[in-house]
């Protein structure tokens, strides 16, 4: 052991160097005075120790005496910068505009306990000490109030003193994937937070002072120890007094566009910075010009996109042979270490919905994703995507379908619901949905989900399946699976939407002879629909007549006896459950085209007063009020059947019974 490595060994408080100069001392005695049974390796060590206490021991005893106390000095919060004196056990800060607020308490080993006082408002709080002793956790109380965490951050006072720091590379971040480089003492570099953000600085010894740049400015440090291999520090936005911590480790493993490997997954980044991690099929062959299908699959809340590769690859290995199959990690990880895992933003996102959001909200996980697909898709041989999620990346598939539709062959959200903007009467723009309805649509929930329960799913389902979509399936799962996604139907409905969106006219054809003897008429339909666009030869457009005329026999009678309950304005009750079944099963069917129209008028005089009744209802409940706005549901079910809401509002009103 060289002395830096016992001064490195020794560096961590002044409680402990005493005590080990003590230890040594004693150790010194017995090995200084052997025994004449001790070897000669002994009498060398205990003069080698004698030596080394000569020169450190005693220091190591000095240091001890004069550390600073543990809460001394100016601590950057998530609340404030607070400054701090401590004598002994006893600490006295203040903080705010000119110090005007105060805190008085004591110490306890790395526990700092106090009250505090902001004006007439008076709390207590506690924070603890990390193994640094340059950041705290902790929490505060405000007395008949709030209660909240409490997080401090300081720069570590020896890092500027050390060694000049290199910090070019690649850093996983607690904002992010971040590459930096630097030229000399300077750096910049960008970072994955907002898609992207920049800083740059100047290195001191192990620290870097930097600013940033982001959605807002702000400035910060990090501090790196010995051997570089991670950094940790804190920043604040401008114009803002609370700081937050920021940590990372270097990740070589998420180098630019990660060469494939054929049954082997790889890690790699995207030029907007996400991370990913991509799986070829055995039969790839880099070069040979061949493209393939690629599943995009969108992990879980605090997951990552290597756990989902490797469990498709696992569970459905027909699926990992046919298509590359690529998780893409969200933005913000919620974990850095060997194993990362992340969460993506999508919440406040509104694409080219008619919601107006809020300043900055247009760099969420959507539009950081749709980028990565560009990226991936310039970089490696893809053909198409075929965009799924689990959970959290559920809800993102969503939004990725509505407001990117054209980059996507096929969508699968999985155990997961749908926020108001990405509904579909979220969009008017004519083009747009017309784009999106093209996309085919697989939903897949199970009926036993503990985590996001199946109503979700099926509100969601039910919303998509109202609103003209034409290649639209809802794989509702019996099984036990409940939120499990290696044991839900994925496999199924990526093989749907495969054979959906195909250009093989012979493919088409044969999916929807298949889902005719199955009684799989809207399958059947769409797909028949989609080969005649492909200009099929005579032979398919023969075979093709004939599979839509069996479609129009199924079809045919029903038209004709709900046309005439609509024509004739009979009362919904008699008539509408069976219709939205025929309509399921045959709303694209050109036999249906007239009776199709005539509810389609119908459910425009029926949809605002429906919209109407929603919203009392609505309001009713958040007064307090459930009778009254159950009382409107039941308008929508007796007075405007033919509504959009209806079949959600009608399911709602059963769960009360």
């Amino acid at each position: 052991m060289t002395m830096n490595n016992i001064w490195s060994f020794f560096d961590f408080s002044a409680s402990l160097r005493v005590l080990c100069g003590v230890i040594c001392n004693r150790l010194a005695v017995s090995l200084i005075s052997p025994t004449d049974s001790q070897s000669v390796r002994v009498r060398i060590m205990a003069a080698l120790l004698q030596i080394w206490l000569a020169f450190g021991g005693v220091v190591l005893l000095a240091a001890g005496a004069d550390e600073e106390p543990a809460f001394n000095g100016e601590w950057r919060t998530s609340i404030a910068t607070v400054k701090l004196t401590q004598t002994g056990s006893d600490v006295t800060g203040s903080y705010g505009k000119d110090g005007a607020f105060t805190l008085k308490g004591t110490v306890d080993g790395q526990k700092l306990t106090f009250e505090y006082q902001e004006g007439e408002a008076k709390g207590d709080a506690h924070w603890t000490l990390d193994a640094s002793g340059n950041s705290f956790d902790g929490e505060f109380k405000i007395r008949g109030g709030q209660a909240g965490t409490w997080q401090g951050w300081r720069p570590d006072p020896h890092a500027p003193k050390g060694k000049q720091a290199d910090l070019g590379g690649l850093w996983l971040t607690d904002l992010g994937l971040m590459e930096l480089a630097q030229d000399g003492k300077q750096v910049k570099g960008r970072y994955a937070l907002g898609g992207v953000s920049e800083i740059e600085g100047k290195v001191i010894g192990r620290t870097l002072k930097f600013t940033y740049k982001s959605f807002r400015a702000g400035k910060g440090w990090f501090d790196l120890p010995r051997g570089g291999a991670t950094f940790a520090g804190a920043a604040v936005t401008n114009g803002f007094v609370g700081w937050y911590g920021w940590r990372g480790r270097r990740a070589p493993e998420f180098a630019r566009h990660a060469k494939l490997v054929p049954g082997k997954i790889v890690d790699g980044s995207t030029q907007g910075l996400l991370t990913y991690s991509v799986r070829a099929p055995d039969g790839y062959q880099e070069g040979d010009g061949k493209k393939w299908p690629a599943i995009v699959i969108l992990h879980g809340s605090n997951m990552n996109g290597k756990a989902y590769v490797n469990t498709i690859a696992a569970a459905w290995p027909d699926i990992a042979k046919d298509y590359l199959l690529i998780g893409i990690n969200g933005e913000r990880p919620s974990a850095t270490g060997d194993e990362p895992v992340f969460n993506y933003t999508y919440v406040d996102y509104v694409g080219r919905s008619t919601f107006q959001g809020f300043p900055g909200t247009d760099r969420e996980s959507p539009a950081l994703v749709a980028e990565a697909l560009d990226d991936l898709r310039a970089v490696y041989p893809i053909a198409r995507y075929f965009v799924g999620g689990h959970s959290q990346g559920g809800f993102l598939t969503y939004s990725l379908l509505m407001n990117f539709p054209e980059k996507l062959a096929g969508a699968f959200p999985v155990s997961a619901g749908v926020i108001f903007q990405c509904e579909p009467s979220a969009y008017t723009d004519e083009p747009l949905r017309a784009a999106q309805r093209s996309v085919p649509l697989a939903i897949i929930h199970g009926k036993n989900d503990p985590v996001v329960s199946f109503s979700s799913g099926e509100y969601a389902a039910t919303v998509f399946g109202e609103a003209g979509w034409p290649a639209f399936r809802f794989f509702a799962d019996d099984s036990p699976a409940g939120h499990q996604f290696a044991l839900l139907p994925v496999g199924e409905s990526i093989r749907w939407l495969e054979a959906q969106a195909s250009d093989d006219t012979g493919r088409l054809l044969d999916f929807a002879e298949q889902r005719l003897k199955a009684k799989g008429y809207r399958d059947a339909v769409a797909a028949l629909n989609r080969a005649g666009t492909l200009k099929p030869d005579e032979a398919a457009k023969a075979r093709l007549d004939r599979l839509a005329q069996s479609v129009d026999a199924k079809a045919g009678a029903g038209a004709a006896e709900f046309l005439s309950k609509i024509r004739a304005s009979e009362p919904g009750k008699t008539w509408i459950e069976a219709f939205l079944v025929y309509r399921d099963d045959f709303e694209f069917a050109p036999v249906a085209r007239e009776v199709m129209q005539a509810f389609d008028a119908l459910r425009g005089e029926h949809e605002g007063p429906a919209k109407q009744s929603l919203a009392e209802a609505n309001a009713a409940f958040q007064q307090g009020k459930p009778e009254e706005g159950y009382a409107k549901y039941q308008e929508i079910v007796d007075k405007a059947y033919a509504a959009s809401s209806y079949r959600n509002v009608k399911r709602w009103l059963a769960e009360l019974k």
